[in-house]
C-alpha cells in the first residue's frame, strides 16, 4: 500500500502564504502530481465506504418495517368494479409465477407504475426533481462555506453548466426506467377464477398491424401476452385492417379450453368517440378508412359496439348505437379517463342500458394487465372458437348480470392537490399492503442481500485505499501560467536521476 504525503512546494508554509502556494503529492514511486485545490480532497477520518453501508442498512431496515406494517393492513391485489366503486372480489385470485415472486420488487414496482394515471406520473417526476435540487443545493452550500464566496462566484458559470448536465442525466434516467418497463420482458401476474364456468376476456387489443402498434407485436405475441395474463379470449381490434385478427384466428386452438382464443374485431372512430366492434368481419364493411359506417352497423345486430376510452360522455349522440362501455381502459390516457370519470361512466351505463367491460388497449408495450372482463358461460371450455365468440357477444348483449369487471388494485385517481402531491407515499403504501407472503420474503431477501453486498464491497475498497494525510486548505487556484510552470518543474524533477 502506498502512503501519500501532501505538502507545499516550498516546504511547510505559514498560514499567510499557504493560500497561494501550489500543492503536490509524492509517493514511493517518486511521481509528482498537481492537486487542484477546488477538487474534492481525499477522505478524512472515516473510511469512504462507511457512509454507503450505513445508508444501505438504513434503507433495508425501513423496507423491512414497511413490509411488516403492510402485513397488518394487508389488502387484496384484485377488486371488482361495480357502479364506479371497487370492492373485494372473493371469486378471483392473482396468480404469481415463481419468477414473478423472485423478482417481486421489480415486477411489483413496474406494475404499480403502469397502473398510475398521467398526472400521477408527473407527480413522481416532480418529486424526483425536487429531491435532486435539495441534494445539489445542500452540496453547493457546503462548498461555498469551504471555498469562500469569492471563489464560488468565479466558478458560477461552470457550476451552472455542470448542474444543467446533471439535470439532463436525471431526466434521461427517469425516461430510461419507463422505457425499460415497456420493452424488457418480465413475468406477468395472471388472473385465476374459482368458478370453472367463468372466463376472462379482453375486448380491446392491438397488433403491429395497427399504425400505433409495437413493431413485431404480431398475433402470436398478442396471444402470449393474453395467455400469461390469464385471459381465455381476446378480441384483436386493430385500426382499419383485419390482418392481425385473421392471423390470430388461423392459429386458434381446437377448443377454448386448450389455450387463449383470439377473436375478430376492429376499432373505429365515431362522433365524439371511438368504438370497438366485436365480431366485425371485413365483408361487413363497418369501418371505412377508420370511420364507423353507422348505416351498415344498423344492419349488423350481432356485432357488439363498445365505447372505448370514454371522456366527453355528454357529447356522445343519443342516436349512436352502443352495447357496452369500457369501465377500465389499460392505456395511460384511458386509465386517466376511466378512473377520473368512474362515477359518470357508471351512470352513463345505467342510463343507456349498456354493460360495463374492460379493455387492455394493449399495443405491445408493457407487461401488466390492468383489468379483465369476466363472463359466466357454462361449458365454454368445450366450445370451438366461433361458438365461444357468439356466446361472448350474446352474453354481453342479453345477460348483463353474468358480466363483471375485475381490476388490479392501484392508487386511487387524485381528486385533490394533496392526493396528487402524496402520490409517491401512496404508491409505496399500495404496494406493501398488497404483497403476498412469498413476495414479502422476496422483498426482505433483496433488501438485506443488498445491504450485505454493500458491506462486502466497502471492506474491499477500504483494504485497497491509499492512506491519506490531511490536505492543507487552499482558497483559490493558481493562474494558468503558474500552473504550467509548476507542471514543467514536476516533469523535470521526475526525469532527474
Amino acid at each position: 500500500m502506498h502512503r501519500w504525503n501532501v505538502f507545499n512546494r516550498g516546504g511547510a508554509a505559514s498560514e499567510g502564504d499557504s493560500l497561494a502556494t501550489p500543492l503536490f503529492i509524492s509517493g514511493e514511486d517518486s511521481a509528482r502530481h498537481y492537486i487542484e485545490p477546488w477538487q474534492s480532497t481525499p477522505p478524512r477520518g472515516a473510511p469512504s465506504g462507511s457512509t454507503t453501508v450505513i445508508r444501505c442498512a438504513l434503507a433495508a431496515s425501513i423496507l423491512t418495517l414497511l413490509v411488516i406494517v403492510g402485513t397488518v393492513w394487508k389488502a387484496s391485489p384484485l377488486e371488482a368494479l361495480g357502479h364506479g366503486e371497487a370492492s373485494v372480489d372473493p371469486a378471483a385470485v392473482l396468480q404469481l409465477s415463481r419468477a414473478y415472486v423472485a423478482l417481486s420488487p421489480f415486477c411489483e414496482a413496474y406494475d404499480a407504475l403502469t397502473l398510475l394515471a398521467l398526472p400521477q406520473h408527473a407527480a413522481l417526476l416532480g418529486w424526483l426533481l425536487a429531491a435532486f435540487a435539495i441534494v445539489r443545493a445542500t452540496r453547493a452550500v457546503r462548498r461555498m462555506r469551504g471555498l469562500g464566496a469569492a471563489f464560488a462566484r468565479r466558478r458560477g458559470w461552470h457550476a451552472l453548466r455542470h448542474e444543467t448536465m446533471l439535470v439532463a442525466v436525471v431526466l434521461l434516467a427517469f425516461i430510461a426506467v419507463y422505457v425499460a418497463g415497456a420493452i424488457i420482458p418480465r413475468p406477468m401476474a395472471a388472473l385465476t377464477l374459482n368458478d370453472r364456468d367463468e372466463l376472462a376476456v379482453d375486448v380491446h387489443s392491438h397488433t403491429s398491424v395497427s399504425h400505433d402498434g409495437r413493431p413485431g407485436f404480431d398475433a402470436a405475441a398478442n396471444r402470449r401476452w393474453h395467455s400469461e395474463a390469464g385471459f381465455a379470449a381476446a378480441y384483436i381490434t386493430d385500426h382499419r385492417y383485419y390482418e392481425g385478427a385473421l392471423d390470430g384466428e388461423r392459429d386458434n386452438p381446437r377448443t377454448a379450453g386448450e389455450g387463449t382464443v383470439l377473436l375478430s374485431g376492429i376499432e373505429s372512430a365515431a362522433a365524439h368517440s371511438r368504438v370497438t366492434l366485436l365480431g366485425a368481419r371485413r365483408a361487413m364493411r363497418l369501418d371505412v378508412d377508420g370511420r364507423l359506417d353507422v348505416g351498415r352497423l344498423a344492419g349488423s345486430p350481432g356485432v357488439v359496439v363498445v365505447l372505448t376510452t370514454p371522456a366527453a360522455l355528454a357529447k356522445i349522440p343519443d342516436g349512436l348505437r352502443l352495447d357496452a362501455i369500457e369501465a377500465s381502459d389499460g392505456a395511460p390516457r384511458g386509465l386517466m379517463f376511466t378512473r377520473r370519470w368512474a362515477p359518470a361512466i357508471a351512470r352513463f351505463a345505467d342510463e343507456r342500458g349498456v354493460v360495463a367491460v374492460a379493455g387492455s388497449n394493449n399495443h405491445g408495450w408493457g407487461r401488466t394487465a390492468t383489468a379483465w372482463t369476466v363472463l359466466r358461460i357454462p361449458g365454454w371450455r368445450a366450445m370451438s372458437p366461433d361458438s365461444l365468440d357468439r356466446a361472448i357477444r350474446s352474453t354481453l348483449l342479453a345477460n348483463r348480470a353474468a358480466v363483471r369487471v375485475v381490476i388490479r388494485a392501484a392508487v386511487a385517481a387524485p381528486r385533490s392537490i394533496d392526493q396528487l402531491v402524496g402520490t409517491p407515499l401512496l404508491l409505496i403504501w399500495n404496494m406493501v399492503t398488497r404483497l403476498s407472503g412469498a413476495e414479502r420474503a422476496s422483498w426482505l431477501a433483496w433488501a438485506w442481500t443488498g445491504a450485505a453486498l454493500a458491506l462486502f464491497l466497502s471492506r474491499r475498497r477500504l483494504d485497497t485505499e491509499p492512506d491519506y494525510d490531511v490536505l492543507p486548505f487552499v482558497s483559490h487556484p493558481p493562474d494558468i501560467g503558474t500552473r504550467r510552470e509548476q507542471n514543467r518543474e514536476g516533469r523535470t524533477r521526475r526525469a532527474a536521476p
